[in-house]
């Protein structure tokens, strides 16, 4: 009897063990695809749309290996897609969300969440999911995915090795995602520049590459040519349009823009590329806060160190340096012919 006994309950721990493993077998097979947040070929990534319940959309399109752009429009930070890329390829489940929680976090994602739409080739994405806030200890990020257009089960999510959590790096504001740069040309790419100062006119010059790749210097004010001009002064001064950025974008109301608009303008560049490219940043000083001297003690009207500047058909406006733009703020006669004074450093080719 006591054998009996003994074989059926060894046979009750076998079946237990054998149906634990059959289920733990599928919720392992359920979990995998409801965990794989990652994509391994970033690479093979085409386009990456991000969206809040705010209403703030950006779409991010690759335009080569190492280039990317932001709705179609403007050069995306650099930086910025890398870190993204890196999040896609490594983020993990880091745990799985208790039942008393997970509700809670269902409602959280749906009312503040992040969609992340990753697409390779063709139009529909390969992958959707949600990004919520961090963990308490914000060493984790709350994410689902996304299934049959439903959330499925939410998780906590990582990178393995980093300490911290993911949301931050899903960006939502579009001008948060644009590159900086405003001229980044070398010289061999550049048909012309124009520069116009509007203080003073006389000052006011373009310069112009030939068929024979030799450049042309103009004096605006009379619309003539200078015959004589120191040609290398001119090639240094084109070497200037490298690496040339603004500081940040100012996220004014419509009428604080339009009233720096409609102050004065102080200087306007124009550049035109070889490739037909057309960049003009028209800078607006900013007035000085009341009382503001310099560094003699004497009463200044504006800021000795930053501007406001209108790049293109921008809805926003940028704000740039004066040490920054210094070498492009050249005077007509500082390129006057002159064999003794060096004017700076010409590029090697």
């Amino acid at each position: 009897m006591k054998k009996n006994k003994a074989f059926i309950v060894v046979a009750l721990l076998l079946t237990s063990l054998a149906a634990y493993l059959i289920i733990n077998n599928s919720n392992s097979t359920l979990n995998v695809e409801k965990t794989s947040f990652a994509v391994e070929d970033t690479a093979s990534i085409t386009k990456l749309f991000l969206a809040d319940k705010s209403g703030h959309v950006v779409t991010l399109n690759r335009v080569s290996t190492s280039e990317w752009n932001v709705n179609g429009k403007f050069p995306a930070r650099q930086d910025a897609i890398n870190t993204l890329l890196t999040t896609l390829k490594k983020v993990e489940m880091k745990a799985p969300i208790g039942i008393n929680s997970r509700e809670t976090i269902l409602k959280d994602l749906a009312a503040r969440g992040i969609k992340v739409e990753i697409y390779t080739d063709d139009d529909k994405p390969e992958k959707v999911y949600y990004v919520g806030g961090s963990t308490p200890d914000n060493s984790g990020t709350y994410m689902a995915l996304e299934d049959d257009g439903d959330f499925s089960d939410p998780y906590i999510t990582h990178i393995p090795g980093f300490n911290g959590y993911l949301s931050t790096r899903y960006i939502v504001l579009d001008y948060k995602w644009r590159s900086s740069a405003i001229f980044n040309y070398p010289v061999s790419e550049i048909h012309s520049v124009k520069v116009e100062y509007f203080d003073n006119a006389d000052d006011s010059f373009e310069i112009a590459e030939t068929a024979n790749g030799s450049f042309t210097l103009k004096s605006l004010k009379f619309n003539a040519p200078l015959q004589n001009f120191d040609s290398i002064a001119v090639k240094e001064y084109l070497v200037n349009y490298r690496n040339i950025h603004f500081e940040a974008f100012e996220k004014f109301k419509p009428a604080t823009r339009d009233s720096v608009l409609a102050s004065p303008s102080y200087f306007r560049i124009s550049l035109t590329a070889k490739n037909g490219k057309m960049i003009t940043v028209t800078a607006h000083r900013i007035k000085a806060k009341p009382g503001a001297v310099d560094l003699n003690g004497k009463p200044i009207d504006y800021d000795p160190d930053r501007m406001y500047s209108k790049i293109n058909d921008e809805e926003d406006l940028a704000l740039i340096q004066y040490f920054t733009f210094d070498n492009l703020l050249k005077p007509l006669s500082w390129f006057e012919t002159d064999p003794n004074e060096k004017k700076g450093v010409v590029e090697k080719n």
